[in-house]
């Protein structure tokens, strides 16, 4: 096993890189927090919460920042739950991991999560050649009790990539404002337009005025993947995930405003419908949309899941993604617009790790 200093925060990080890019994971909290191409060194992943600004029950351990894994719940716990020491978004976001093997281009890790019953192992690939990395995690409950859980991959975006002008793009079908999640069947969004409390109309492509609120869809029913990406056309540069839709069948879109600035974006996927204790989940909806709105684990059950996430540089012209697709071992990315295709060329390893 790898050792490290844990009283020593730069002895936390772990950096794979190729020729072309670069990605670094912490393991005090097991975020993703920087992933760049070296030619331009810009982060999307560059969000990163302070400790004030954490919510109370998640002050003694890690902070938020890049992408982090939100496992046991997504959001707050029960007020039992919190007096019990559980974090908001759960304990793996908010303790140490440890790193079991790593080299150039590969690191695995695990931790143990006593409170939420979880042993979580995580494998991270950076491909030899492309701007690509996979990312395998699986769950043990080891309680010897089932249990209701969620599992959100929660990356946020940030300045200097987020500007005004970043366009985000999805597959989302239908889905709804979590601010009114107790009436959402009543309040159907269909990607990409939202409503603000004043009926206004938010294109969540590319928001032009400040509304802060959490927007959730279902990806579309039919598709064997689902995908996000976020474009800036300041920096020309793309950023996106690819998933299984049977592993996460929901994205979440939150957006944060400082006054007249978008500060935030959160591009999240997961098993999440609501952002809830599970008791209020239960009280309001097991499923929106045919979707759950959680999943089960059984005692001593395990499960895998997996992603892909890629950076590439775009033409001045581009305007956004319409679709991407697997094509044996490349990630084909169709832009709006009558533009040609961005094909990037990955290896079978990491196809293998997004398709198992």
């Amino acid at each position: 096993m790898i050792a490290y200093y844990m009283n020593d925060p730069a002895n936390t990080l772990i950096t794979l890189e190729n020729k072309i890019s670069s990605i670094t994971v912490d393991l005090f909290g097991g975020a993703i927090t920087n992933f760049h191409l070296k030619e331009n060194n810009i982060n999307p992943l560059s969000f990163a919460f302070t400790k004030d600004q954490m919510p109370a029950n998640n002050r003694s351990g890690a902070a938020y920042k890049g992408h982090f894994l939100c496992l046991g719940r997504w959001g707050e716990p029960s007020a039992g739950e919190i007096n019990a020491a559980v974090p908001n978004h759960g304990e793996p976001a908010n303790i140490f991991w440890s790193a079991t093997k790593r080299d150039q281009q590969q690191v695995n890790m695990q931790v143990n999560a006593v409170l939420e019953g979880f042993h979580v192992e995580r494998k991270v690939v950076l491909d030899k050649d492309q701007p690509v990395f996979a990312v395998s995690e699986t769950i043990k409950n080891i309680n010897p009790l089932g249990r209701l859980y969620n599992m959100v991959q929660h990356p946020t975006i940030a300045a200097p990539f987020l500007d005004n002008k970043t366009i985000v793009d999805s597959n989302a079908s239908i889905g709804f404002d979590q601010g009114l999640y107790k009436y959402a069947t009543k309040n159907i969004l269909q990607w990409h337009f939202a409503k603000d409390p004043d009926r206004n109309t938010i294109d969540l492509r590319t928001p032009t005025f400040a509304y802060n609120a959490v927007f959730s869809f279902i990806i579309e029913p039919e598709a064997k993947y689902g995908w996000v990406t976020a474009f800036s056309p300041t920096h020309h540069l793309l950023f996106g995930y690819l998933w299984k839709r049977n592993d996460y069948p929901w994205i979440h879109l939150w957006q944060h405003w400082d006054n007249d600035s978008i500060q935030y974006r959160g591009l999240e996927f997961g098993t999440a419908g609501i952002h809830q204790p599970f008791k209020e989940i239960l009280e309001t909806a097991t499923t929106l949309f045919e979707e759950k709105t959680f999943a089960y684990i059984d005692a001593g059950e395990t499960v895998s899941k997996n992603y892909l996430s890629f950076i590439c540089e775009t033409g001045k012209e581009f305007a956004g993604v319409g679709q991407i697709n697997v094509l044996q071992n490349s990630l084909v990315i169709q832009p709006k617009g009558d533009k040609a295709d961005i094909i990037i060329h990955t290896s079978e390893q990491l196809i293998h790790e997004l398709s198992k």
